[in-house]
């Protein structure tokens, strides 16, 4: 396979980069890292996703200006640009470095969790082999074969967990939430900086920035993503602690499991957890899909290839002998995850991103690179392909074919195109542009954060207060996800306008 043929298959729309990225973000963090948040901030390990939301949001601005500056370009190629040959292979070894930990990690993870919930006698060694073969397949294929398989299975994994409520309702105490927001600070930036071992995965998604074409709808894309996923983690932790309890829930290994458990529809429908079960995992397997797919990319980057099909089979080998050589234990495994991913994120992180963003601010903005499935559209184009013929049959009078394509153009800027999805959102909002959903999804996010602030504050002493906050930070969370989701509409409609 050659290096345009690689790039031909490497294309994908911003619904699916950003369900790729909600993927991410939630395939490993419903793993292993929730109990340990239950334990350090108890009933309300919820608010625990907020300050890694807004890292990673800077994050989102910081890609998408590299989409704007190097198009066509993913986050390795475009490090070795702005930081020279030298450095830029010494930084792309330190981002190959932590993208193989995250994936020993993950497969020591998602094998230990099948080998205790569904397959106790099935040793850990042939589970790890057999989820490795995923690998080995989907090595030989590219990001955009998984974005499909990702769009089979994601939404039916999101109307699971939004109905996850009304399937839980006969289990739910109310009054486990109280008292609300009676923690301090401390467990407060404690669980969140324990989550931002895991929101620092979002990194991956710059191995695939050159599969998108224009920066606004990246920004767009990745921000419906995040949001997303931190709603749906959300959503989990409020579950457990009304289901279970903190305590309870905070001493199970797989708190989420358990949760699944207890949903007793009827007689004959008690085992609810293996029809989840098979939604679930798939989203999982996706998220460790998508670290490999960029850990390839990024070795092949080293030599300039895109091509990595010819590296795919030793370098699946390596991550299954290093994983079943890493850890003994399944504690070592959740110490690794749930601590050592915190230290490894803020160790380097912070400070390579916001260079790696000035640095990149000395070269001008291109024009971006039209996309080749535009290129196909056209050609495909029935009316276009009988234009051109009438043309070359008929008398080519250069005249007439200039008065033609300037009736079209006319007639193409006067007519809106009848094909263009409606907008989904209230007259009342139509007028709003990108920019305006891109404030409101700001303010909103800046309201929850605000909420916890005063809800922290206040609710020692007024316990009305912080039931009050903590209803606000649920309805701006769910409000953000629909406010990001028009950002994503109204890109993609200017996306077609142009």
């Amino acid at each position: 396979m050659t290096t345009k043929q690689m790039d031909q298959k490497q294309i994908i729309n911003y619904r699916q980069f950003s369900w790729l990225t909600a993927s991410l973000l939630t395939g490993g963090g419903l793993v292993s890292i929730q109990q340990v948040l239950l334990r350090i901030n108890s009933m309300d390990a919820w608010m625990s996703y907020i300050l890694p939301t807004l890292y990673v949001i800077a994050l989102c601005y910081i890609f998408s200006q590299m989409v704007r500056r190097f198009p066509g370009k993913n986050l390795f190629e475009v490090t070795k640009i702005v930081f020279g040959g030298v450095i830029g292979t010494i930084v792309n070894l330190i981002l190959l470095l932590h993208l193989w930990l995250i994936l020993v990690r993950d497969l020591s993870s998602v094998g230990m969790f099948v080998g205790i919930t569904l397959l106790p006698n099935t040793p850990e060694e042939i589970i790890i082999l057999l989820f490795s073969s995923l690998l080995l397949y989907y090595g030989k294929t590219s990001v955009e074969v998984l974005a499909r398989v990702n769009d089979l299975m994601f939404p039916f994994f999101v109307l699971l967990i939004l109905s996850s409520p009304l399937m839980l309702t006969n289990e739910v105490d109310n009054f486990l939430l109280l008292p609300t927001m009676a923690g301090n600070i401390k467990n407060f930036l404690s669980s969140n900086t324990l989550s931002l071992g895991w929101y620092g995965d979002i990194f991956v998604m710059g191995a695939f920035l050159h599969t998108l074409w224009e920066s606004k709808q990246v920004h767009s894309a990745m921000r419906h993503g995040v949001f997303l996923a931190t709603l749906l983690l959300c959503i989990f932790l409020v579950l457990e602690v009304l289901v279970l309890g903190p305590n309870m829930a905070g001493n199970f290994l797989y708190p989420n499991y358990n949760l699944v458990q207890q949903i007793h529809i009827t007689d004959f429908l008690d085992r609810m957890d293996l029809i989840i079960l098979s939604i679930w995992f798939p989203v999982t397997a996706c998220e460790v899909i998508l670290i490999y797919l960029a850990f390839i990319t990024g070795i092949a980057s080293l030599v300039k290839q895109r091509d990595y099909s010819s590296i795919n089979t030793p370098v699946v080998l390596l991550l299954v002998l290093t994983t079943l050589l890493s850890f003994r234990s399944t504690s070592e495994v959740f110490s690794f995850g749930n601590y050592s991913s915190p230290v490894i994120v803020l160790s380097y992180q912070p400070v390579l991103f916001l260079l790696l963003w000035l640095f990149a601010l000395r070269h001008p903005v291109k024009q971006a690179i039209k996309s080749p499935m535009q290129d196909v559209q056209k050609q495909k184009d029935p009316s276009q392909v009988s234009e051109t013929d009438g043309k070359r049959e008929g008398a080519p009078d250069g005249a007439e074919t200039s008065e033609k394509s300037e009736k079209q153009g006319s007639k193409s800027k006067g007519k809106r195109n009848p094909k263009s999805q409606p907008n989904p959102a209230p007259a009342i909002f139509h007028p709003f542009t990108l920019r305006a959903w891109q404030v409101s999804s700001n303010i909103l996010l800046l309201l929850c954060l605000a909420s916890i602030c005063v809800g922290l504050r206040m609710s020692k002493y007024h316990s009305s207060v912080g039931v009050a906050c903590a209803l606000t930070y649920g309805f701006c969370t769910i409000v953000v996800v629909l406010s990001s989701y028009m950002e994503l509409f109204t890109a993609k409609q200017i996306r077609k306008d142009q």
